[in-house]
């Protein structure tokens, strides 16, 4: 699954598709996600976004890869284009 998700984000920076991150009123740890992000899987700053939301379950999908880290530190993923990621695997399948 970590496989996937590193060309997803990797896929991501190629295309320049944002990241939304939404959080409830957790501005410290949706600051840690963004780090992550950056460091780990080399996403730039200008790609991620960070907003304030009420409630995590009722948010709607925006992108290609929306998540929400609620109050109680659980990480929802809002919406994934998994079709979008499929078609960015391509690229890596051998000839």
């Amino acid at each position: 699954m970590k496989f996937v998700i590193s060309f997803f984000f990797l896929s991501l920076s190629a295309h320049s598709f944002p990241i939304h991150l939404y959080h409830e009123d957790n501005v410290s740890e949706a600051g840690m996600y963004k780090e992550i992000l950056m460091k780990e899987y080399l996403i730039p700053e200008e790609l991620i976004s960070v907003r304030t939301v009420n409630n995590c379950e009722v948010q709607k999908a925006e992108g290609k890869l929306d998540l929400c880290l609620k109050n109680n530190g659980d990480l929802l993923m809002v919406s994934v284009d998994r079709a979008f990621i499929n078609e960015s695997l391509k690229i890596f399948q051998a000839p």
